[in-house]
């Protein structure tokens, strides 16, 4: 009876070993900024506003990246990208989930990369 618990645990060391490398990045941008427009009334009803905008310089976006090592050189490659807006949540490019990038490829270190 013992050994069935030791027969495991070496089962899972030696599958976990075979597993190749990857790696998956989350990654992003929140550009938020506080302007003042000088053509709109004020809650007062004279002078300016100021308001919260988003994606004043870059755009507010979030994505994952990352890559499978398929041995041989070979790597499963992929970036997933979205868009959104930071003072309400909406998604970006029409409501599209990933509507930025989406791209999968392969990887090789000898014939480059295909997307």
């Amino acid at each position: 009876m013992k050994l069935k618990p030791l027969s495991l645990a070496a089962l899972v060391v030696v599958s976990s070993a075979a597993h190749a490398q990857s790696s998956v990045t989350l990654y992003g941008t929140i550009d938020t900024a506080v302007a003042y427009f000088s053509n709109q009334k004020g809650t007062h009803g004279s002078g300016g506003t100021f308001q919260m905008v988003s994606g004043t310089l870059t755009g507010d976006n979030w994505g994952l990246k990352g890559n499978e090592d398929l041995g041989g050189g070979l790597s499963a490659i992929f970036n997933l990208q979205a868009g959104f807006n930071v003072n309400n949540g909406e998604a970006g490019q029409g409501g599209r989930m990933f509507g930025r990038t989406a791209m999968v490829g392969l990887a090789d270190k000898s014939f480059g990369t295909v997307t």
